[in-house]
C-alpha cells in the first residue's frame, strides 16, 4: 500500500507540471497573439508545409545522433553545462519577452529585461541544482509558444505523429532515447522534469519476484542506483527496501502537445481549440502513467499524447460544428 502510494505522489507531481506548462503556455500566448490580425498571424508562419515538416524532423534526428556520438567520446561535464545554459537561455528569453513586453509596452525594454532575466535564470540553476525542474518548464513554454507560433496548425499536427514515430522507435527499437535520458538525468540537466526521491517500505510490501526485478533494476540505474544502494545497507538489516520513486518527463513532451495548442488559435482566432487540445494532451499523459504504472519500463509519451492531442481536437469539432 505505501508503495502505491508513493507512486501515486510522483505522478500527480509529473502531471501538475505538465498541466502548468500546457495552460501557462496558453496563457502566454495570449499575450504574444494580443492584437494580432488573422493576416498577421498567418504570415509569420514559417513552417508550412510537408517539406519545412521532413526538413525538421531530419534536423532533431541529426542532433539526436550528435548528442550520442558526443556522449560516446565526452565524459565531461562542462560541454552539458554550456549545451543546457544556451538552450535554457533561448528558449527562456522568449517566455520573459513577451511578459515584459505586455507590461511595458517597449520592445526594447523588454529585450534587455527579457536577456537579463534569462541569464540570471541560468545563473540560478547551475547554482542550485534543485532548480532543474523550474529551469525545465519556463524553457518548455517557450519552445511551445515559439514553435506555436510559426507552425500551421496542420504542420503541427503532421509534426507531433511524426515525432510519434520517431519517439516509438527510439525507446523501443534503438533505444538511444534511453541512453540520452540516462545521461541527462547523471548530469542533472535540465532537458526533463522528474520527481525523484528514495523512501523505505516494508518488504512485506514485495512478493519475490517483484524483489527479484527490483534488484536488477538497481544495478543497471547508474548514479540513481548506487544512491539506493546506500540506503540499502542502512535499512537492509531492518526489514525495509528504499524505493526510488523516480519518474521523468522530456522537455519535449511537455512542449510538443503545447505547440500544438498553440497554433490551434490560427484556425478561429479563440483558444477555446487550444483548451481542448490541452485537455486532451493530459488525458494522454493520463494513459501513459496507467501503462508506466503496469509495466515498469521506460515509454515513449509522444504517442499517447499524440492520440489525446487528436481526441481532444475531434470532441473541440464535435461539440462546435457537429452537435
Amino acid at each position: 500500500m505505501e508503495k502505491r502510494l508513493i507512486e501515486n505522489r510522483q505522478l500527480v507531481g509529473i502531471l501538475t507540471m505538465f498541466m502548468l506548462v500546457q495552460f501557462a503556455g496558453i496563457a502566454l500566448a495570449t499575450l504574444w497573439f494580443n492584437g494580432a490580425t488573422y493576416q498577421q498571424i498567418t504570415s509569420s508562419q514559417i513552417v508550412s508545409g510537408p517539406s519545412n515538416v521532413l526538413l525538421l524532423l531530419a534536423y532533431i534526428i541529426f542532433l539526436a545522433v550528435v548528442m550520442i556520438l558526443i556522449f560516446r567520446f565526452y565524459h565531461g561535464a562542462k560541454l552539458f553545462r554550456v549545451i543546457e545554459g544556451v538552450v535554457i537561455f533561448i528558449a527562456s528569453f522568449y517566455v520573459f519577452l513577451v511578459i515584459i513586453a505586455y507590461l511595458t509596452q517597449s520592445s526594447n525594454i523588454a529585450t534587455i529585461g527579457a536577456a537579463i532575466m534569462a541569464i540570471l535564470l541560468v545563473a540560478a540553476k547551475n547554482k542550485w541544482v534543485k532548480l532543474k525542474n523550474v529551469a525545465a518548464i519556463i524553457a518548455s513554454i517557450g519552445v511551445g509558444v515559439v514553435l506555436g507560433f510559426g507552425f500551421s496548425f496542420i504542420a503541427a499536427i503532421a509534426f507531433m505523429g511524426l515525432l510519434a514515430i520517431y519517439d516509438f522507435v527510439a525507446v523501443f527499437i534503438t533505444k538511444h532515447m534511453i541512453t540520452l535520458a540516462n545521461v541527462v538525468t547523471d548530469n542533472n540537466l535540465a532537458f526533463m522534469v522528474d520527481m525523484n526521491e528514495v523512501e523505505a517500505v516494508p518488504k512485506s510490501d514485495f512478493s519475490k519476484k517483484e524483489l527479484s526485478e527490483y534488484n536488477k533494476y538497481v544495478k543497471s540505474s547508474g548514479q540513481r542506483g548506487k544512491k539506493i544502494l546506500s540506503v540499502m545497507k542502512k535499512t537492509g538489516s531492518m526489514g525495509m527496501v528504499p524505493i526510488s520513486a523516480n519518474v521523468a518527463l522530456g522537455t519535449g513532451d511537455l512542449a510538443i502537445p503545447l505547440m500544438v495548442a498553440v497554433s490551434a488559435y490560427k484556425l478561429t482566432l479563440s483558444f477555446v481549440p487550444s483548451f481542448f487540445i490541452a485537455l486532451g494532451a493530459v488525458l494522454g499523459l493520463i494513459l501513459t502513467m496507467f501503462i508506466l504504472r503496469k509495466y515498469k519500463r521506460a515509454l515513449p509519451a509522444i504517442p499517447p499524447l499524440f492520440l489525446g492531442v487528436l481526441i481532444g481536437f475531434a470532441l473541440y469539432y464535435l461539440v462546435y460544428y457537429i452537435v
